[in-house]
């Protein structure tokens, strides 16, 4: 054996033996600050999944999860496929002036599915308002690096749109959007769209579902930094600058929160929508409402007595404090978690005036919990 050969194998053998050392003898972290997710838990052996195979899947896994010094190699790889022209990691676009931007929606039959349930839905009930929101990348395309995929968002609107016209009253969220592009609507390293951006929206929801918007210097505008979203997290491109994320409070208002899960034996109750608790985490955007939740109840000093149900994703966290101006109570229900009772039972408990709708449009076209909605 030539002694260069000798060397790489000496060389790689003492690597190999030592990161399966570090492997052992570090602790293994529940969740990853970075990447945003929980980490896989040891696997536990049984026969059944001995023969089946999903035991060595799982330790795969496992293994995946807690190399030693995971970050680093992940970030190593991002790098490493930017170099040799890979300019997509993990379906992120690396763009112009350090956007990170997911790449276009996957289209498959859950989305003719969506639109068919929800048309049901709303068919029972009048005023019934719908906002889908864009893709990042369909609304800032002018951050696109030079090859990527087409965006379909605008065709997959419309064909919502066509498909709701007699049950819904449609907020035209996407032209509105568009029109304030020059300005960030959507974060940087995320995908949800900017506090700025979910006001835009709100006004144009006050032109269809009658009523008139506060300016913006009827809020108190507060500014953190060093936000990192889930752009940021699924790309490995940790060199990549923060966002600021920002808390519109509108002043003179009074709120009361009542957050409720069902596997929690208690409610959470706050008179802030802003949970600044999650300011000092690496995610922030639970700041807006403590994140996912079954249902979330506003009571507000509003002086319209109106009830307002919002059936929503997480674009409406820092959308629907924006409504309590407007409503003295609103109730805004996640789909994915809301499972003590029927929609349709809620709604004819509650008597809501008015019911609206604000999802994403990758939800939208992804999410098979929306097919719950009955």
């Amino acid at each position: 054996m030539k002694k260069s050969n000798l060397f790489l194998s000496v060389l790689f053998s003492a690597f190999f033996s030592i990161m399966m050392f570090m492997f052992f003898v570090t602790p293994k972290q529940e969740f990853s600050q970075n990447e945003k997710r929980v980490l896989a838990e040891t696997p536990k052996f049984s026969l059944s999944s001995l023969f089946d195979g999903t035991f060595f899947s799982k330790i795969d896994t496992y293994i995946s999860d807690h190399f030693f010094a995971r970050d680093f190699w992940v970030g190593l790889n991002a790098y490493g496929n930017r170099a040799i022209g890979l300019n997509a990691t993990n379906e992120i676009y690396k763009g112009k002036d350090n956007w990170l931007i997911e790449s276009p929606i996957k289209e498959n039959n859950t989305f003719e599915q969506n639109i068919s349930t929800i048309e049901k839905f709303s068919s029972e009930y009048e005023n019934v308002y719908f906002m889908a929101i864009p893709t990042k990348g369909y609304i800032m395309d002018k951050y696109l690096p030079k090859l990527h995929d087409k965006y379909n968002d605008e065709r997959l609107i419309k064909q919502m749109q066509s498909a709701l016209k007699e049950e819904v009253n449609w907020i035209d969220v996407l032209s509105e959007l568009e029109q304030n592009s020059n300005n960030d609507v959507y974060y940087k390293t995320d995908h949800h769209w900017t506090s700025f951006g979910a006001y835009r929206a709100y006004c144009k929801a006050g032109e269809t579902m009658g009523f008139t918007p506060k300016d913006e210097q009827d809020y108190d505008i507060e500014t953190y930094g060093e936000f990192y979203g889930t752009s940021y997290s699924k790309s490995g491109l940790w060199a990549t600058p923060p966002d600021k994320i920002s808390l519109w409070s509108e002043k003179d208002s009074n709120i009361e929160v009542t957050i409720s899960d069902e596997n929690r034996p208690f409610s959470i109750k706050s008179d802030s929508v802003f949970f600044k608790t999650h300011l000092s985490e690496q995610d922030k955007y639970p700041v807006f409402l403590d994140g996912n939740h079954a249902i979330v109840n506003l009571k507000t000093n509003a002086k319209k007595e109106k009830k307002l149900l919002i059936l929503r994703d997480s674009f409406a966290h820092c959308l629907a404090p924006f409504f309590t101006s407007e409503y003295n109570f609103i109730d805004i229900v996640d789909l994915r978690y809301f499972k003590a009772k029927k929609v349709s039972q809620l709604v004819n408990e509650e008597k809501y005036d008015d019911i609206l709708f604000v999802y994403g449009l990758d939800t939208l076209a992804t999410d098979r919990s929306i097919q719950w909605l009955e």
